[in-house]
């Protein structure tokens, strides 16, 4: 999984690892790990057990680093901003507010925080998902997989910097599966214009039929 990154690399970088070391108390995930994610699809590949999530949480800034560095490319020293980067964890629990928010509220507080959000695209990836009967729904009412179509639907939507998706296909119907691989599929020449170039970074175990990675990042269960 350790890859070299040179120094040349780090101008084409949306994101980049640099020695990167986490894990959790007993089990480490990565030690000394180098990577760069270019602007384009960007594919987290591995089994069950890998650390996929956990690499997503970890660019998201939900878990601590014990040792390296991580830059963004289109952020400041700081790091991103929430208007930035995309991530709605699919395995996460909702909270008592978020799970009676109706779908719609939810989705209008998405618009106030993305500042290139394309309504056009979330109604089209709406309608591709077949996400029109949920609508009007509370978040609770919708099922994991309704839940993960929503979030891809926004994430694509919002035309963040950082888009981060984990696995995609899980509790899909068979329809749904391949829209997802289309839609991926159609965005990848749009995520690499020189004036606004964007990185979606998806986890999962294969590398899915049709879709055009620009970058695969394979994992093992051992660092």
């Amino acid at each position: 999984m350790n890859s070299d990154v040179d120094n040349g690399a780090s101008a084409r970088c949306m994101v980049q690892a640099m020695r990167v070391g986490f894990g959790y108390p007993g089990r480490r995930v990565a030690d000394e790990v180098s990577h760069c994610w270019p602007a384009g699809l960007c594919l987290l590949q591995g089994d069950e057990g890998t650390g996929k999530s956990s690499w997503l949480k970890l660019l998201a800034g939900q878990l601590p680093l014990s040792a390296g560095r991580l830059s963004y490319g289109f952020a400041d020293g700081a790091g991103p901003s929430a208007q930035a980067f995309f991530w709605q964890d699919p395995r996460q629990p909702l909270g008592d507010a978020l799970s009676r928010m109706p779908v719609m509220d939810w989705v209008a507080q998405q618009r106030t925080i993305y500042p290139h959000w394309s309504q056009s695209e979330f109604e089209q990836h709406v309608q591709g998902f077949a996400l029109q009967p949920h609508l009007h729904k509370p978040l609770l009412a919708l099922s994991s997989g309704s839940q993960r179509k929503l979030w891809m639907a926004a994430g694509w939507a919002s035309a963040a910097s950082l888009v981060l998706i984990d696995e995609p296909l899980a509790a899909l119907d068979k329809p749904s599966e391949r829209y997802v691989q289309q839609a991926l599929a159609a965005m990848a020449a749009g995520l690499k214009k020189p004036d606004r170039p964007r990185c979606v970074i998806v986890a999962h175990w294969d590398a899915m039929q049709g879709v055009p990675w620009d970058d695969v990042m394979e994992l093992s269960t051992s660092p």
